[in-house]
């Protein structure tokens, strides 16, 4: 017998295929079914067996030309006019910065092409920006003769739009790229020699990994079913062994490594905590998870968090939850969560590394299916809470943000403080579900006192609430991108929000203007090789006017991370022990490398020195 939920399936995907994208709406698939807790997506009519390989899409490499061409190409067509015939309230907070610079704003680009649902910094200088192809046409076109096809079906239709694409923050360029399988929310992170992987995805890409090499020609190669589980709204996670690992997700009651290119899964890891932790919303998408300085991983859905080792699967520990009954902090009330500084200079030798998390915002667990769509937006979470995942005695700590946020976005800044940003006051995830943009952004700094800890920075007069992202840059700024709570790229004058293309980069006040006889710049050629664990690691630097004291001096490495949906995949900053200090011009300094892999797995990361509080631009280095 065919249950209500196959039917629903079925009408959904019926409805798909009988729609032209391009030129009519639709609504959130969502709306189509709703979910029934303890049931397996793979019970539904469509969901077969991984098939035989399939042969990888791979980059065409008489593209070249065309994939070189910047933003004043003929590929991108310009962001519609529109005037602002709906008003709406915003939520900011006026700036308290020590020194009154509270930070500047500057429009670095009017049109990515693509919207940045999706966001991660590469190593060789350019951002990815990432969005789904399933909800109509962007405005960044694919060269006639290199569109992709819709489906596998005979008569599919070709899509001559590009939905992911390279982005020069430093001159606004943009190259095309080209993603064949669904990446609609999706998760990421870097493999070791700085490759993005993309994994899972919507229909088609559900079981996808996508592989983007770093360089100026390269392309998306795509693999549709490497993974042995459909993964929407998974996360992914870098492992001790620089293997990727990617949980839950919807209806996906585990968790898998993603393959290397080529090979696919042949099976998967049960792991019942997703089970647990889901209801009749799902409130336990996009899981928080964090590599901590014992090799386990820190795992939180829902309002439940625990311990888990990544090589058996078992629960090491079960945390204390954040559990009232009515709030949520994974999607979609979407909180924010970081794996607080490591300080490594605070370790004596033979010593466990200690370490904290800290869990900010979200919202109610109802918000998703009984309230947004009535209409009803509930304030989100104004609470921060942060425990030691080391000590097993341990306890949530909590305090108030100045703000409600929801769907903000909460990076790590090379001087080890937070920065929270993006978001809304109230409603949650999902296509207009949230209302009072947060158009400020906060500082946190975690080594304070509580109530000491936050500082409010200059507004932005740019809404980003679904659908923004934000990364930290090597110059030590922030670039903000995205925003599309709507079901297609929507620039109607009766839109509240319209999609967001234009692209902002935030000066922090560690960057005042009147501190840049302050700034300390690493010497070009004195890094000539990788890190190794535990070894000494020598640079040198210099200031503009006189040599600075080490005791001013910090050195500091930070994982670039894959950020959508409000969570920050991978990302880690450490803070490393100064071993031999020479003051002068330039100075030269020796660090002790990370000690193992658990606490820096294998890859590029960011390298800054901190004078003072004020960061130098970032060297990319290898920890080998």
């Amino acid at each position: 017998m065919v249950s209500p939920l196959q039917n629903a399936f079925t009408a959904f995907v019926v409805l798909l295929l009988a729609v032209p994208l391009a030129n009519a709406h639709f609504s959130f698939p969502w709306e189509y079914f709703n979910p029934v807790p303890g049931e397996d997506y793979s019970d539904l009519p469509g969901y077969e067996p991984n098939p035989e390989p399939e042969p990888v899409y791979k980059f065409d490499p008489k593209q070249s030309e065309i994939q070189k061409r910047a933003a004043d190409n003929t590929l991108l067509k310009p962001v519609p006019t529109r005037t602002q015939k709906v008003k709406w309230t915003s939520i900011t907070v006026a700036p308290n910065t020590a020194d009154g610079f509270a930070g500047s704003w500057e429009i670095i680009s009017n049109n990515t092409g693509v919207n940045s649902m999706h966001l991660a910094i590469a190593r060789h200088g350019k951002a990815i920006i990432i969005d789904t192809v399933a909800l109509g046409n962007s405005l960044l076109k694919l060269p006639d003769n290199n569109c992709r096809r819709t489906s596998n079906a005979k008569n599919a239709t070709l899509d001559c739009f590009a939905h992911s694409a390279e982005f020069d923050y430093d001159t606004g360029k943009i190259r095309e790229l080209k993603i064949e399988t669904d990446p609609w929310c999706s998760s990421g992170g870097f493999a070791p020699d700085g490759t993005l992987i993309n994994s899972g995805g919507f229909a088609l890409g559900e079981r996808s990994v996508r592989w983007l090499k770093p360089c100026p020609t390269c392309d998306w190669s795509d693999y549709p079913n490497a993974l042995f589980k459909g993964r929407w709204y998974g996360t992914q996670v870098t492992l001790p062994n620089g293997k990727a690992m990617v949980l839950g997700a919807r209806r996906a009651f585990s968790f898998e490594l993603i393959p290397p290119p080529g090979q696919m899964n042949k099976a998967i890891n049960a792991f019942n905590f997703f089970r647990e932790t889901t209801d009749d919303s799902e409130n336990n998408l996009y899981p928080f998870v964090h590599l901590i300085p014992d090799g386990n991983l820190f795992v939180f859905a829902n309002d439940r968090a625990i311990i888990m080792n990544p090589n058996t699967g078992r629960i090491v520990r079960e945390l204390p939850n954040l559990k009232d009954g009515l709030t949520s902090r994974t999607y979609p009330p979407s909180g924010m969560s970081a794996l607080l500084p490591i300080d490594l200079r605070k370790t004596a030798p033979g010593q466990p590394i200690q370490a904290e998390v800290i869990v900010c915002g979200g919202g109610y667990k109802k918000c998703f299916k009984d309230e947004a769509p009535m209409g009803r937006f509930p304030d989100a979470l104004k609470d921060c809470n942060r425990i030691s995942v080391t000590n097993p005695a341990a306890s949530w700590v909590k305090e108030d943000m100045p703000a409600p946020r929801t769907m903000g976005d909460l990076l790590i800044l090379p001087t080890g403080d937070l920065l929270m940003i993006n978001g809304a006051g109230k409603g949650c995830s999902g296509w207009t579900f949230a209302r009072d943009p947060v158009l400020t952004p906060f500082i946190y700094k975690p080594n304070e006192a509580i109530g000491k800890r936050w500082q409010a920075l200059k507004a932005s007069s740019i809404p980003r609430m679904y659908h923004a992202t934000s990364a930290v840059l090597p110059d030590a700024t922030i670039m903000v991108a995205g925003g599309n709570t709507n079901q297609r790229y929507d620039f109607r004058d009766t839109t509240m929000f319209p999609t967001e293309m234009r692209v902002e980069r935030l000066t922090l006040p560690y960057l005042n203007p009147k501190m840049a006889v302050n700034r300390p710049v690493i010497s070009e050629g004195s890094i000539t090789g990788g890190m190794r664990y535990g070894q000494p690691f020598t640079f040198q630097f210099s200031m503009p006017k006189e040599p600075v004291d080490q005791a001013y001096v910090m050195v500091t490495m930070y994982a670039p991370p894959y950020t959508t949906h409000g969570f920050s995949m991978s990302q880690r900053l450490l803070i490393l022990k100064i071993a031999q200090y020479r003051k002068g011009a330039p100075t030269q300094i020796t660090v002790t490398a990370p000690p193992n892999a658990n606490i820096a797995p294998q890859g590029y990361y960011y390298l800054f020195v901190v004078a003072g509080g004020v960061p130098s631009k970032a060297t990319w280095v290898q920890v080998v």
